[in-house]
């Protein structure tokens, strides 16, 4: 409702309360107020028949791209028995030793390593007695090169050679530029809202003004072509290349 009729209802109802009180003809004063009450009720009515004037529609922007960073978490698994606890750190460290300089070796600098501390736990037979301890030790590489780390992932001989057990290893494959490309997403889904909008209004014949509300979904990162979807966003590492989309919820003023 314009801000002038809402201003005149106010100073009506204000110079009938005064003359209420001032006037002494009580039926004239219960008119009057039954007046005033059907003329608001009528105005909010003819507004809430108004048709809209503005337009939502959503955007969508989505880009395949490529890791540029992998992370490789490793886990080394040694088993000794219960008066060997000092010699088991000591094989845990010349394997460890052993693994890094491997790794140097293929051309995955020192720099690129994260070692965890060993952690112990004792084991026991099915009566309860202690029979020995597993030693664990973890070590993270981070690195740009990709093809490298995939390589090594897949070949366990250096590992088997050495009699290591391999508890637990995986890949998860990031990306350094992610709040760039989602900046750049944000644009394009801002132009495909926009283009909507202006086909929309273009074939309703009404012309388009500007953009009142924006709101961005959350962003889905998955892998290649996949449909999955979920209301707090997907950022899948599992993949090296990957498939980044995001909606746009846009409110436009039509004139």
């Amino acid at each position: 409702m314009p801000y002038f009729v809402i201003l005149l209802l106010v100073l009506a109802v204000l110079g009938v309360l005064i003359w209420m009180k001032e006037s002494k003809n009580q039926w004239a004063v219960l008119g009057i107020a039954f007046i005033i009450g059907i003329s608001i009720f009528g105005l909010f009515f003819w507004q809430s028949r108004q048709a809209s004037t503005s337009l939502r529609v959503v955007g969508y922007a989505s880009k395949l791209f490529e890791s540029d960073l992998v992370k490789w978490n490793v886990s080394f698994q040694k088993n000794v028995g219960s008066t060997e606890l000092g010699s088991g750190y000591k094989a845990m460290s010349n394997d460890l030793k052993a693994f890094q300089a491997y790794l140097v070796q293929q051309g995955i600098p020192e720099s690129d390593q994260t070692v965890q501390p060993v952690t112990s736990y004792t084991r026991h037979d099915n009566y309860g007695n202690m029979t020995g301890y597993t030693l664990n030790q973890g070590i993270t590489i981070i690195s740009k090169n990709l093809d490298k780390i995939g390589e090594l992932s897949l070949d366990p001989n250096f590992i088997a050679d050495r009699g290591m057990v391999l508890n637990n290893h995986h890949l998860e494959y990031l990306y350094t530029q992610l709040p760039e490309l989602k900046q750049q997403l944000l644009s394009e889904a801002t132009k495909d809202a926009l283009a909507r909008a202006t086909e929309i209004s273009g074939s309703a014949k009404t012309k388009l003004g500007k953009m009142q509300e924006a709101r961005a979904g959350v962003f889905q990162i998955t892998e290649p072509y996949s449909t999955d979807v979920s209301d707090y966003g997907i950022y899948n590492t599992g993949t090296r290349n990957k498939s980044i989309s995001v909606t746009l919820t846009a409110v436009f003023k039509l004139r």
